[in-house]
């Protein structure tokens, strides 16, 4: 039986995306979301998360020519873990969200006419 792994998050870009094409032509585009936090750490700062994100195809086209750094998005997709081992041989991983749908809340430009 398959698990079920839906993720929403909401959050702004930190960086403009990043598209890539694979040796079959599928196009593949990466980017970070910021996520604040209600709750603060013990310093009394707002704690913030930063999430890989990853689209194909007419979605990663899609975000390309639309998001640039400060966008606001609403993304669902699945989690999933990349699991690699570095030169050293050492193991590492990292969590991202596989997205289904991107919903492009604002552009930068409007996010600071609004404030």
């Amino acid at each position: 039986m398959q698990n079920l792994s839906l993720t929403v998050l909401d959050g702004n870009l930190t960086r403009d995306p990043e598209t890539k094409s694979i040796k079959s032509g599928k196009s593949v585009t990466t980017f970070t979301v910021a996520m604040n936090h209600e709750y603060g750490n013990k310093d009394g700062n707002k704690a913030v998360s930063f999430i890989q994100v990853e689209t194909w195809d007419k979605l990663a086209e899609n975000c390309a020519s639309y998001l640039k750094k400060g966008s606001r998005v609403t993304v669902s997709g699945n989690l999933r873990e990349d699991r690699w081992k570095d030169q050293e041989g050492k193991p590492h991983n990292r969590h991202k969200i596989v997205a289904h749908t991107v919903r492009f809340d604002s552009s930068p430009k409007e996010r600071d006419e609004a404030a």
